[in-house]
């Protein structure tokens, strides 16, 4: 397979991959603890979800001068410092004895996550191109994916335990650091790349009208998958069904699962539908399984939904990025990406609120339903819009 040549012939990737799978653990391994985190500290629904919130909120105003400093100097002085702070800021949290410390733990480590990840997706696109990267960028989507379908069921297991166990695991990043290291590179930079800058680009010649509806696709992405199904669908799950965190993380991991499979496949979608359309299919998608949910009555039909879910998911996530990769010049593809990531950061951190607002009024079904509709309605109608050329034309 094309992938395993690149994984033996480029080290690096491995180090790429390894952080992605690191990164993710931020919120899939926490979400399914919620519940236990509540009844532990005797905290509301909302209290709980500011462990999601706390984590995200940082990344919204911090990953856009990351984004710029790893421009200017580099991507290896940026990825290594930030797998520190974050394994020793979650690892620390085991001992932490006050929830309010423990917080603000979470928003350090947010930070750190966000530099990981807008990193990581931009060594990819500085490393490789044309289909080589599109299939790598498909994989990292994929190996993310396995990554939030597996870390809900061991968190989840974890938090049996007690509800701090799952946050011991943050201490893997540690790991990666001393390979990452003796493999990292940096990309060629010539001497135009010396002061690049946010500015620069948008009072440049680049067309900024594929960006913004690019940052808005994935503004919406994220409040979806964050405040519908890692925030509310827990909850649901525990109230309507009387599961266990380990039966909460088994039912989150079956989206992540769809996702893998569909994003490892974002290169032939992209053959025959634009990059605006294939993230249109993907709120389609989103908004079904969403309805489903909120009428379902058996765990089976809820399972089923949550498959449709991640299909939709692994249409709009990777080739949004795969997009912002392809659009960005060269120059700035750092600062590019760091939008992206404080965008996808505010969607994180807006979502789960929102829904447990939302939860108040109508709630935990109305507040899926409503959100269902809202997805399928934007993603048909932005399906019959062509905005954004096809991969293969950027």
């Amino acid at each position: 397979m094309r992938v395993t040549r690149i994984l033996r012939s480029s080290p690096v990737v491995v180090v790429i991959f390894a952080s992605t799978l690191v990164a993710v653990m931020g919120v899939s391994l926490i979400s399914p603890a919620l519940p236990a985190v509540q009844e532990a500290w005797g905290i509301s629904e909302g209290q709980a979800s500011l462990l999601l919130s706390a984590f995200t909120l940082p990344g919204i105003f911090l990953t856009i001068p990351i984004g710029v400093v790893a421009d200017r100097i580099g991507r290896k002085p940026v990825l290594l410092p930030a797998l520190a702070v974050f394994g020793l800021c979650g690892g620390v949290i085991v001992f932490v004895p006050d929830f309010t410390l423990v917080l603000v733990l979470r928003g350090i480590q947010g930070a750190a996550s966000s530099a990981i990840m807008m990193v990581t997706i931009t060594l990819l696109g500085d490393l490789f191109t044309g289909e080589e990267r599109r299939v790598l960028i498909g994989t990292n989507a994929a190996i993310l994916a396995i990554g939030a379908a597996g870390y809900p069921l061991l968190g989840g297991a974890l938090a049996t335990i007690a509800w701090s166990v799952p946050f011991a695991c943050f201490l893997l990043a540690l790991v990666i650091i001393l390979p990452g290291i003796t493999v990292l590179q940096e990309p060629e930079r010539s001497e135009s790349d010396a002061e690049p800058s946010v500015y620069a680009f948008l009072t440049g010649p680049t067309p900024l009208r594929p960006f913004a509806v690019l940052y808005t696709a994935i503004f919406g992405i994220f409040v979806v998958l964050y405040g519908a199904q890692l925030t509310l669908l827990p909850f649901l799950l525990d109230d309507s069904y009387q599961l266990s965190s380990a039966g909460i993380g088994l039912l989150l991991g079956l989206p992540a699962l769809a996702m893998g499979a569909t994003a490892t496949q974002s290169g032939r979608i992209l053959r025959t539908f634009t990059s605006f359309q294939s993230i249109a299919l993907g709120f389609v998608s989103y908004g079904v399984g969403l309805v489903v949910v909120a009428h379902a009555q058996s765990l089976p039909t809820v399972a089923g939904a949550l498959l449709l879910f991640g299909f939709g998911q692994g249409l709009a996530e990777p080739i949004t990025d795969t997009a912002l990769n392809e659009l960005a010049p060269d120059d700035f593809r750092g600062s590019i990406m760091s939008v992206r990531t404080s965008v996808l950061r505010l969607g994180t951190t807006v979502g789960p609120p929102l829904s447990v607002a939302a939860t108040g009024v109508v709630g935990y079904r109305g507040t899926l339903f409503l959100s269902g509709v809202a997805a399928f309605l934007i993603g048909v109608v932005w399906f019959a819009i062509r905005t954004i050329p096809r991969s293969d034309e950027n």
